[in-house]
């Protein structure tokens, strides 16, 4: 595997070891999925953790269970200020999963740790994105029926080089190295998105990075082709924020703390969300009354990604972040050219 100039990892073919035997197209997931029903959709929030959580705690719940029922745990971690996916089997160490990631995470060795654990008679708890999920569960094969996946709702997921230039640049505001980084801090409230970095000093808060994020500025290319962003999901659960909740179920969750949106793709999964072990608020919720952009169709590209892009890799991030940041002159400009119905 090999990284561009965004961090991004790609497989490079060793042409001297190659027999063209097909197998790594055969079993490449990336594909839409279509045996899956329409999911039961249900809202769900876990008072207990609603504090530490970004949504309603339902990736910590599920976590949880699994752990206490005997799973193996597949998440995405910190590991200082990158985002790794790592092997949990104490309760203790679900901690690390906790808070979303803004970011790809390495799954390097992940799969072949998959597979043993399914191999010597393990009962495994993926998650990740849907195509880490959809990737983990083409390689399992036949042990599929002890691997539990849940997907989120994926936006798209921007470069690691890109996260870490950022952690760079904001340490350069603090002064000294980042300590600890939260992506979408919880104590602002639900519906408020600032990155939070630790430093020995204190703490600093930004947007940019969220900016760039929601702009869809510096995602993967195949992110804005996901054969995954649709209600077909390659997962038995899909977890993800129940934006629209409080007209859908006016009350339910008015208090700017989170809530999740469950969905059960599979029998499996709506077998596992039967109970939790911690109280929780749920109720069933009309889809079409909480749908978002990413359960039908992929995020498209911003009309500067590759322009960011070129500018990132040829000039830094810091030019990169001046030119396409928050408040920088080419959006006043495209605001200004879409108000008048005028093209670039």
């Amino acid at each position: 595997m090999k990284e561009d100039a965004m961090g991004f990892l790609y497989p490079v073919t060793d042409t001297a070891k190659c027999t063209d035997c097909g197998i790594c197209d055969k079993i490449c997931a990336f594909r839409p999925v279509s045996h899956n029903n329409i999911p039961k959709a249900e809202a769900i929030r876990f008072p207990e953790f609603l504090d530490r959580s970004q949504s309603g705690g339902l990736s910590h719940a599920l976590m949880l269970k699994a752990v206490r029922h005997g799973f193996v745990v597949y998440g995405a971690a910190m590991e200082g200020l990158k985002v790794i996916h790592k092997r949990v089997e104490e309760e203790s160490g679900i901690e690390a999963f906790r808070l979303s990631k803004y970011v790809q995470s390495d799954m390097r060795g992940i799969a072949a740790m998959v597979r043993q654990d399914l191999a010597s008679g393990r009962k495994v708890f993926f998650t990740g994105t849907p195509c880490q999920c959809a990737g983990i569960i083409s390689a399992a094969g036949a042990g599929r029926k002890n691997l539990l996946v849940a997907d989120i709702i994926c936006h798209g997921v921007p470069g690691p080089r890109v996260w870490k230039d950022y952690c760079d640049y904001m340490g350069s505001k603090g002064h000294g190295p980042v300590r600890k980084a939260v992506f979408r801090d919880p104590s602002f409230g639900w519906h408020q998105t600032f990155e939070t970095f630790t430093f020995d000093s204190g703490k600093i808060t930004g947007q940019e990075y969220s900016f760039l994020y929601y702009s869809r500025m510096m995602m993967r290319p195949s992110c804005h082709a996901c054969p995954f962003a649709s209600i077909h999901r390659p997962s038995d659960i899909t977890m993800g924020d129940c934006w629209g909740i409080e007209k859908a179920i006016p009350g339910f969750a008015d208090d700017n703390r989170g809530c999740s949106l469950m969905l059960a793709n599979t029998s499996k999964g709506e077998e596992f969300t039967a109970d939790f072990p911690v109280s929780c608020e749920r109720s069933e919720v009309e889809l079409e009354k909480v749908m978002q952009l990413n359960l039908h169709s992929p995020a498209p590209s911003h009309p500067r990604s590759r322009e960011f892009a070129r500018v990132y890799s040829r000039k830094g991030f810091r030019t990169a972040l001046r030119r396409y940041g928050k408040g920088a002159l080419v959006h006043r400009w495209d605001g200004f050219l879409k108000k008048h119905h005028l093209s670039r």
